[in-house]
């Protein structure tokens, strides 16, 4: 059976729009009684009929499937001017085909699977044909699925073209009028309205779970169509603008073949930099290494939701895996549609915010003042230095808000995978799409619960925080302000920590140059004594047009010695030239760093400073070992103590501890380079057993502290009982400021629901009066927001009722 034309969707639009509008339908259709049954063979003989004509004209009957009636057959009518599909439609029919149609589906039936499709995504058409089928007694073939696969598509063409005519009136037709507007909490600025530090809160990230097979062999595909009828799609052209965005650049061969390592032997990050915490993130790797399988066309998709959980945009993944160019799209129409002051939480955001800057978007990035960021489930699952710079729970203006929206989306979106993973790539869009509609749909309903549950915890964290602040204060013996300190000295100690000062590399480099250039020196000096010595004692200059009179005594041209002296002095005074140039090199670099370093009195080997550093050359292996080993037992100590804490969830204590495991196979190399290094030093070090390392809980244990720069043994952070403090202010400060944001958009809100209903209102009157076809649309739209309106004021109530509501109970 064909697939129907464009010319269906046009010709039955406006018939289709009377009847889904409720003002007529197929109720004086059925032939037999509602919930009688068709025998087999009534029923068989139906379906092969073919349409005909009945006395009266230019009536006919045609064969139907309609679930309610279980009606075979159903008689249309018609005048001398009327399309037939035209007339089907107008009596709640759709043809299966254009020209010619043999068969016809009630709409209510398309629209009744639409709903369970809605809420039901895995609900297949294949499952829906073979009810279908069994509801007449008949026994499936693949064609009824084909003809309500056509019919239904069809369907979703007029409800989309009835949906743009609906926002045409509504004045909702602008170019990314959704992205701008379908989250009031987010979007509907208020006048006067207290200014918050990030205008929106936004979060994105990549699922792998929506594959769809790629075509086989030279199989040719059916079905071409593309579907370019969402604005939630960016186009492929769009995205692929930024493809050459992120080049990587010369790597060394330690580099490259730690690489080869992480990519062959995933999850062994002994060698691994402690800092580097995206190296464990399949997102973080080089781009050459995100390929995916061939038997795949579309691997997945790339989507952009706000905190609320209104998806803004989804970017096709095809045949890749999450490459930077999905992100960057995203951040770009970011920029360019919502404007200053984004805040992104990304899975690798500590990493994709150097992407960013590296991009053609940096400098516009910057000066809009966005930031990015790592989700709370994530971040728990990076390095503890990262956690201390860009977790949302350390970062002002967050709130509460975990930035964890994308992975509840993808949790609900991955129950499309069955149904689209064989889909063309059509009906995969079309699939998607209609799921985040109804996503959105949901959202909007649940926007005032979302904000009255989190303006609770809000509550509930600033009553409790408050009381155990209280009571840490008063045993440490400290302020407030101290906590706040703490934590700023605290991310400053965890950005140096297991690496070696700039400070201590430029001394180091300096009285480097510096012995290098004394024995240079030395070197020269003794070259020009050699070269002076070598100089013939009856040496006389002689001038005359032949070298050899200019260069030779007269006396001495047969004597072959004095030639080999000539020879020799020549090479000395070479020598001495090379010596003289090198020494003029090091000079230059040892005044330049002289300049940098702020040296006024240039180090000798009698002064304090010059004895130090060559001390600490001495023993800079074992220095480098032992920060090193100290920086990651530290991080494994407090995350440790985050995974020991009370009313940590079962999902972050599992983040935490495949990090722990990561972590204790880096200790291991750590361990063994210590040793190494230690046994190297005259006298020997004493070295350690990674076995007791790993079993290291407190900071006590680990005695090497003492002979580090940054022993933070007596640190007041470091204390348990500090740490605690510290994080339940922490909790206390955001949830003041997600109480500040609750109070705007809740505010917002409830304004754009009396304005919303005020403007449906007027969009209907003005639809009534120009007689506009849309109107039966405009009433079911305007009926149902209404619907929705009402439970938003209902859950706004009760949330201006709560005791600690802070905000303003009027609308703006």
């Amino acid at each position: 059976m064909s697939s129907p034309s464009s010319v269906t969707t046009t010709s039955c639009l406006l018939a289709s729009t009377t009847v889904l509008s409720g003002s007529s339908g197929s109720g004086n259709l059925p032939l037999v009684a509602p919930g009688a049954r068709s025998s087999p063979c009534q029923a068989s003989e139906c379906a092969e009929a073919q349409p005909q004509l009945c006395d009266g004209g230019y009536d006919f009957r045609i064969n139907v499937v309609d679930m309610y009636s279980l009606a075979c057959t159903a008689r249309i009518r018609r005048d001398a001017t009327q399309v037939t599909v035209v007339a089907m439609a107008a009596q709640g029919y759709l043809a299966t085909t254009p020209i010619l149609p043999t068969l016809a589906i009630t709409f209510n039936i398309l629209e009744h699977f639409r709903l369970l499709r809605l809420r039901k995504p895995s609900f297949s058409l294949e499952v829906f044909a073979k009810v279908l089928c069994d509801s007449y007694l008949l026994p499936y073939r693949r064609r009824y699925h084909t003809a309500l696969s056509d019919c239904f598509d069809v369907y979703l063409n007029i409800l989309r073209t009835i949906k743009v005519c609906v926002n045409m009136a509504l004045m909702r037709d602008a170019p990314d009028w959704r992205a701008k507007h379908s989250c009031p909490a987010c979007c509907y600025k208020i006048e006067d309205e207290p200014p918050l530090k990030f205008d929106r809160l936004l979060c994105m990230d990549g699922n792998n779970s929506l594959k769809r097979i790629a075509r086989f062999g030279d199989r040719e595909v059916a079905d071409t169509r593309e579907f370019v009828a969402s604005d939630y799609y960016l186009s492929t052209k769009f995205v692929d603008e930024f493809k050459n965005e992120v080049k990587d650049t010369e790597i060394s061969d330690r580099d490259q073949s730690l690489r080869e390592d992480t990519v062959t032997r995933a999850g062994e990050p002994g060698n691994e930099d402690p800092r580097d915490c995206t190296r464990n993130w399949k997102a973080a790797s080089h781009e050459e290494d995100k390929s995916m399988w061939g038997i795949f066309d579309e691997s997945g998709i790339f989507a952009c939701a706000c905190r609320h959980g209104f998806i803004l945009w989804v970017a096709d993944m095809i045949k890749s895996g999450e490459l930077a160019k999905y992100p960057l799209a995203i951040v770009s129409k970011i920029l360019d549609v919502l404007g200053p002051q984004q805040f992104i939480g990304y899975d690798i955001g500590c990493v994709f915010g150097g992407t960013i800057a590296q991009s053609s978007l940096g400098p516009e990035f910057r000066r809009l003042e966005c930031r990015c960021c790592v989700d709370a489930s994530h971040g728990y699952s990076h390095n503890h230095q990262c956690q201390t710079q860009h977790h949302p729970s350390v970062i002002e203006g967050v709130g509460i808000e975990d930035l964890g929206g994308m992975e509840r989306i993808f949790s609900a979106s991955n129950q499309l995978a069955n149904i689209t993973r064989y889909a063309s790539q059509y009906h995969w869009c079309v699939v998607i799409d209609m799921f985040f509609k109804q996503w959105d749909d949901d959202k909007y309903t649940n926007l005032a619960t979302m904000l009255l549950n989190n303006y609770k915890q809000a509550l509930k964290n600033i009553e409790d925080g408050f009381i155990r602040v209280e009571e840490a204060v008063e045993k440490l013996k400290c302020t407030r302000e101290d906590l706040v300190c703490w934590q700023e000295e605290e991310a400053q100690y965890f950005a140096l920590v297991g690496h070696e000062r700039e400070g201590d590399i430029a001394a180091v480099e300096y009285v480097t140059l510096l012995r290098d250039l004394r024995k240079i020196e030395s070197q020269l000096a003794t070259s020009m004594a050699t070269f002076v010595t070598s100089i013939p004692e009856d040496y006389t200059f002689t001038s005359g047009t032949s070298e050899l009179a200019r260069v030779l005594p007269s006396s001495c041209k047969a004597d072959s010695a004095y030639y080999t002296e000539t020879s020799r002095t020549r090479i000395k005074e070479s020598e001495r030239v090379h010596l003289r140039e090198k020494w003029d090199r090091v000079h230059r670099d040892v005044v330049a760093l002289e300049l940098k370093m702020g040296i006024t009195v240039r180090w000798g080997p009698g002064t304090l400073e010059y004895m130090e550093t060559l001390q600490y050359i001495a023993e800079r292996e074992y220095r480098v070992a032992l920060e090193r080993l100290h920086g990651l037992v530290v991080q494994r100590l407090f995350e440790l103590h985050s995974m020991n804490i009370s009313q940590t969830a079962y999902k972050v204590r599992t983040h935490i501890t495949k990090n722990l495991q990561r972590r204790s196979k880096a200790i291991r190399t750590a361990v063994r380079q210590y040793n190494s290094a230690a046994q190297a030093l005259t006298p020997p070090r004493p070295t350690l057993d990674w076995a007791k390392v790993t079993h290291y809980t407190f900071l006590d244990e680990f005695e090497l502290l003492r002979d580090t720069r940054n022993d933070i043994r007596s640190k007041p952070w470091a204390q348990p009982l500090a740490r605690e403090a510290m994080k339940s202010a922490r909790r206390v400060l955001r949830s003041h400021e997600e109480l500040a944001r609750c109070n705007i958009e809740v505010w917002r809100v409830h304004t754009w629901v009396l304005d919303e209903n005020t403007a449906l209102e007027q969009a209907v009157r003005e639809a009534r009066l120009r007689s506009d076809p849309i109107v039966g649309q405009l009433e079911h739209f305007r009926a149902r927001c209404l619907g929705m309106n009402a439970r938003l004021l209902t859950i706004i109530n009760q949330i201006y009722a709560l005791d600690g509501f802070t905000g303003t109970r009027l609308p703006g």
